[in-house]
């Protein structure tokens, strides 16, 4: 199953590191930069009190298949946010046909849908390979 993900790391390449011991492959990585949609769904993210950096981790987004459920990573702490691409695709269908503030509100507003977790946690994986 296709999924996006957004996740706290210290290092860019801990995300591929992570991501293949839990035999997941990653499709694209850095999505938010090239789908307008994504990029305005992390501004609604913002305004919901989202930060980019939690106890030193940046905030990355990645495009992932693997056969785990959503509710693998949910509980992740290094996890903010995940949710099927399908899923996110259908919501863009839905507002593709808007220009300007109304595709950015529809795109933003879908934040809403999610709950935005502790910004002051700390941010503690281990990576036994990772430099």
């Amino acid at each position: 199953m296709l999924k996006h993900i957004a996740v706290r790391l210290r290092k860019f390449h801990h995300g591929q590191l992570a991501f293949n011991i839990n035999e997941s492959t990653v499709v694209n990585a850095n999505i938010e930069k090239r789908d307008p949609a994504l990029k305005n769904l992390l501004e609604g993210f913002l305004n919901n009190g989202l930060e980019y950096t939690v106890d030193g981790c940046d905030l990355y987004w990645f495009q992932i298949d693997d056969e785990h459920p959503l509710s693998f990573y949910e509980p992740l702490n290094e996890v903010e946010v995940v949710f099927e691409s399908e899923w996110f695709e259908n919501k863009k269908d839905s507002f593709r046909h808007m220009a300007g503030m109304k595709y950015f509100d529809a795109s933003a507003g879908l934040a809403n849908q999610f709950t935005i977790k502790d910004q002051q946690r700390k941010i503690a994986y281990q990576l036994d390979s990772a430099a």
